[in-house]
This record gives C-alpha cells, sequence and structure tokens, in this order.
C-alpha cells in the first residue's frame, strides 16, 4: 500500500514538471557547480558567481504563438531560478525565440521588483542600467598574486548595446548555455581580468555568449 502511494506521488510530481524548460550553465557535456574546478586547455577555472538576464520569450508552433513576456534573473546558485516557467509545459512547440538581456524599456522602467529588484546584485545604476551577465570566478592562467576574474556584461546605450536576440529549434526541455565554448573560443583571460561597466568589449562578449545557447 505504501509503496503505491509512493508510486502515484512520483507520477504526479513527474507529470508536474515534464516539458517544462530548465536552464543549464555547462561546461562542455558537464553541468557547472560553482566553486568546482574545470579544465581550460592547461589551466584551470572555477565559477563562484554566474546570473544572467533573459526576457521575452516565445515559443513557436506552426503559425501559433505561446508569448511570456517578462524579465527572468537566471542565478545558477538558486536552483529555482533555473526552471524558468514552472507552470507552462512547452510541449508540443517547435521552436523558441528570446532577448538575451533586457530591452531598454526595463532598464528605465519605474518598477524594480521581483527579478529585476536592485538587491539582486544585477543593477549598476540608473544610467548604465542592468548587469546583462555576470560571470565571477578564479582561473589558473591569471598572475599568482591575484587569479580572480570578474565579467559584469551589460549596456543599453548605442553604440554598445548588449541585448541579443536568439531563435533556436526545441531539441528537448533543456535550455543550455555552454561557457566551455565561449571561454576556449575567445580566451577573455589572456587581456582582460575584469570588465565592470559597459564598452565595446562587453557588447563584443555577448554576442559571443550569445551564440554558446542550444536546446537539448
Amino acid at each position: 500500500m505504501m509503496f503505491r502511494k509512493f508510486l502515484l506521488a512520483f507520477l504526479l510530481l513527474a507529470q508536474q514538471v515534464s516539458g517544462q524548460l530548465h536552464l543549464q550553465f555547462q561546461w562542455g557535456k558537464e553541468i557547472i557547480s560553482l566553486n568546482k574546478s574545470y579544465p581550460l586547455g592547461n589551466d584551470s577555472i572555477s565559477f563562484d558567481e554566474l546570473k544572467m538576464y533573459l526576457s521575452d520569450f516565445q515559443f513557436i508552433k506552426s503559425n501559433r504563438k505561446q508569448i511570456v513576456l517578462g524579465a527572468h534573473l537566471v542565478d545558477a546558485a538558486d536552483e529555482k531560478s533555473l526552471l524558468l516557467f514552472p507552470d507552462f509545459p512547452i510541449d508540443g512547440y517547435d521552436s523558441l525565440t528570446f532577448q538575451f538581456g533586457l530591452d531598454s524599456s526595463y532598464h528605465v522602467s519605474a518598477s524594480v521588483e521581483g527579478d529585476l529588484d536592485p538587491l539582486k546584485g544585477m543593477y549598476w545604476a540608473w544610467n548604465s542600467g542592468y548587469i546583462q551577465f555576470k560571470c565571477v570566478g578564479n582561473a589558473s592562467i591569471l598572475p599568482m598574486d591575484d587569479q580572480s576574474f570578474e565579467f559584469h556584461l551589460g549596456g543599453y546605450h548605442q553604440p554598445n548595446k548588449t541585448i541579443v536576440p536568439i531563435s533556436l529549434v526545441i531539441q528537448g526541455d533543456r535550455l543550455i548555455l555552454d561557457l566551455q565554448a565561449f571561454f576556449e573560443q575567445t580566451e577573455p583571460l589572456k587581456t582582460t581580468q575584469r570588465i565592470m561597466i559597459p564598452g565595446a568589449l562587453a557588447k563584443s562578449y555577448c554576442q559571443i555568449i550569445a551564440r554558446q545557447f542550444f536546446t537539448k
């Protein structure tokens, strides 16, 4: 009897989470865990903090669209934030579009509740707006006296606007960002240890990071 109850509870839970969109930060094929080391060429890298804003999703099937507006703060330290839409299964949809970052309307809005709360640690100031992508950690390629790095990427003013629209075919219920591809292809740590303000480099890096999203 107890086993039947357990099985029923398990099946109900499976039904609740089936087809819901989960975000994963990955290093190649491995899900990133904070404060764990990963190989970077002959060196190693670890992450203390990984956060980013995604916004204004559209799920598409044939000529139908399901639009889910709003800003979503994804935080590797907050497992709940990795389940993007708890009440919306994506089963049956063929593709999705979304914004990596926030439209200018979010940056200048008077509404700073929920994921837009400055206490979340993703807000610079009124003239700079929100940080789009925050990546903080340590890497052995950096000088021994300070092997920490800090990338705060964002900016909503032209010509260095960092928001990037993304369109993907839905291959599964996992939306994955592969940071290994970004760090290995661009080798940012060889030239820049810290980016803390908007600018051309922040824009360039956000465009490269946007190409590392895929579904599975």
